[in-house]
């Protein structure tokens, strides 16, 4: 396992992160129950993965409870990323509301310190951006539970240039948690030069696109989980079926050298020298040992070049 600087911060993380919200379950995902969940986590930290990424959103509370749990006996040797501002009246995907004010805050990394059963957390992100909300609140709330000692290191999920250039005037933004897959290239055309400017690391959420990059979906295939809501990403239409098309023939090249279409893509994006990890996330054992087969090896320039044809930006 490779190990590389997060941002401008002194944590180093492993090139594939552990990413927690598939072991929350419901509402977002359905998993194998706990004991494979638990089972997952250990082989990940066995394998040398340090890095793990949740959030309370992430079954209610239930996936910062089973990391916490889990990797209490390993805590020095491991990073723990968790996020704010996304809060819920009751259990349901209706009622999650963004909230980035300060007392949300406040609530919400104690509430989040309790669950992981910590007396700190490494990296501590802000969701979703809170437009209701000025950055100036928000930051300056983080800056206090800082200098309290409860988290060590800033970074914010799903900004924009725009929004990341106001949180920093007032704070230092230490890692950007993106979309960002073969599939969704989008950061690429100005988020990955504005973060490489100012040492913001990058930390690739879904860079298996939920699922489509693993090839075991069709154009016939149906989601009957958040996938199919229309929240995040592309599950239907024109445009998936012609991701599914662009999926296929990555898995022939795959096929070609031996690899998995999965192992391609994160192949293909730990590459990326904008990205410090990718976060994967996993139900069982198998499913992390795989994942790590994508390591230590490379695509020729000619592989790259038809790949990079096949997914273009543009496209």
């Amino acid at each position: 396992m490779n190990y590389r600087t997060l941002g401008d911060s002194d944590l180093k993380v492993s090139v594939i992160g552990f990413g927690a919200w598939g072991i929350g379950g419901s509402p977002f995902w359905s998993n194998e129950g706990d004991t494979s969940s638990v089972r997952a986590i250990l082989k990940s930290y066995e394998l040398g993965v340090n890095f793990f990424d949740t959030a309370p959103v992430y079954g209610f509370g239930h996936s910062e409870e089973l990391l916490g749990k889990t990797l209490k006996p390993f805590r020095d040797k491991v990073i723990y990323a968790t996020k704010c501002g996304l809060r819920w009246e009751k259990k349901s995907l209706s009622a999650i509301t963004k909230n980035a004010t300060k007392q949300s805050i406040l609530e919400e990394v104690d509430q989040s310190l309790k669950r992981l059963d910590t007396d700190y957390i490494d990296l501590y992100q802000v969701h979703w951006p809170d437009v209701k909300t000025t950055q100036a609140e928000t930051m300056e709330t983080l800056l206090k539970i800082q200098r309290q000692g409860k988290i060590k290191v800033i970074g914010v999920s799903n900004y924009s240039v725009d929004q990341m250039k106001e949180m920093m005037k007032f704070g230092k933004i230490f890692s950007l948690q993106p979309d960002y897959s073969l599939l969704n290239r989008s950061i690429e055309k100005n988020i990955v030069s504005y973060c490489q400017n100012n040492k913001i690391g990058i930390i690739a959420y879904s860079p298996l696109a939920s699922g489509l990059l693993t090839g075991k979906y069709s154009k016939n295939s149906k989601f009957k989980d958040w996938r199919g809501k229309g929240i995040i990403g592309c599950f239907s239409g024109a445009q998936f079926e012609k991701n599914i098309e662009k999926v296929g023939r990555l898995k022939t090249i795959g096929e070609s050298i031996g690899k998995t279409c999965g192992q391609m893509a994160i192949n293909w994006i730990v590459s990326q020298p904008h990205v410090t990890t990718a976060l994967l996330g996993v139900k069982n054992e198998k499913q992390m040992e795989e994942n790590i087969e994508a390591l230590d090896w490379e695509l020729t320039t000619k592989q790259q070049e038809e790949i990079n044809h096949i997914f273009a930006v543009d496209e």
